[in-house]
């Protein structure tokens, strides 16, 4: 446990939780979906959900953002997050360079499995990218199926499940110190964050950005509709072109990357939403 101590050494209690979920991840998963399954819990499911949203939340990020954290040329270091992540526990992004990278099993998918409800077309199970040490080094050290990988391989993953139509995160935990510790490339069948959203409880903060339509170059061939996590792209009967839904939009871009015609592209969303974490203020 001294990895994650070190983390934050004032906050033993924080590293031990760290323990328990960084090492038994996928267990600790699976009680969180059995309980946000189970409306008739009540009180509990209730304090579940609001748990999950209060000490452990993520980011959309659109696949551009989330390859650029993998491949840094310098340390990052941005604190006090809350203006681009609403979150209290969302606060630093602390990252040497190069950074140190373990790939390993989606807790999420390893739960859809175990419970019958995966059926593979999501991808393959190997999906989580751990960034940074301590947080790398302890999982590849206590998950058997989690090894270390470089920056280039770590890119050739986001860009299979971006291709896949995948939504790219940046997760933030309490027991991570506040820190920005995984890279997660999340569908909407398997993955708890969605699953929470669509429950009523809501760990996802926007990009930042939103979808657009290209009126003109749009087939209504209905691709993105189908792909859309969030249910924020719509296709009435008859209907020309593809309606994006503003407020429903988080900016994930993942629409764009199943488009055969390039008819979707992201802007700013408006005044009022989450904006991009400043990635650029490094370059």
């Amino acid at each position: 446990m001294g990895r994650l101590l070190r983390l934050q050494p004032d906050r033993p209690d924080l590293a031990a939780h760290g323990y328990v979920y960084y090492r038994w991840t996928q267990r600790y998963v699976a009680v969180v979906r059995w309980a946000l399954a189970r409306p008739w819990l009540g009180p509990l499911r209730r304090l579940t959900g609001r748990h999950l949203a209060e000490t452990h939340h993520a980011k959309v990020v659109p696949a551009a953002d989330a390859k650029r954290v993998i491949t840094l040329d310098q340390p990052i270091e941005l604190h006090d997050l809350e203006h681009v992540v609403p979150y209290h526990v969302a606060r630093d992004v602390v990252l040497e360079a190069p950074v140190r990278i373990a790939l390993a099993r989606c807790a999420c998918r390893g739960a859809a499995e175990a419970a019958g409800d995966r059926d593979g077309r999501c991808g393959p199970l190997e999906q989580c990218l751990y960034v940074g040490d301590e947080i790398a080094s302890f999982v590849v050290e206590k998950q058997s199926s989690a090894r270390f990988i470089t920056a280039e391989e770590a890119v050739t993953v986001i860009e299979a499940a971006a291709e896949r139509g995948s939504v790219h995160t940046l997760w933030f935990k309490d027991a991570a110190g506040g820190r920005m510790y995984a890279i997660c490339n999340c569908c909407s069948c398997c993955c708890i964050g969605l699953k929470a959203r669509r429950a009523g409880f809501d760990p996802l903060a926007g990009s930042g950005y939103v979808a657009l339509v290209d009126a003109e170059l749009c087939t209504a061939c209905g691709a993105c509709v189908d792909t859309c996590a969030f249910d924020a792209l719509n296709l009435a009967d008859g209907a020309r072109q593809v309606v994006v839904d503003p407020v429903g939009c988080l900016g994930c871009g993942a629409c764009i990357s199943v488009c055969p015609s390039d008819a979707l592209l992201l802007v700013p969303a408006g005044d009022g939403e989450v904006g991009p974490v400043p990635w650029s203020l490094l370059r």
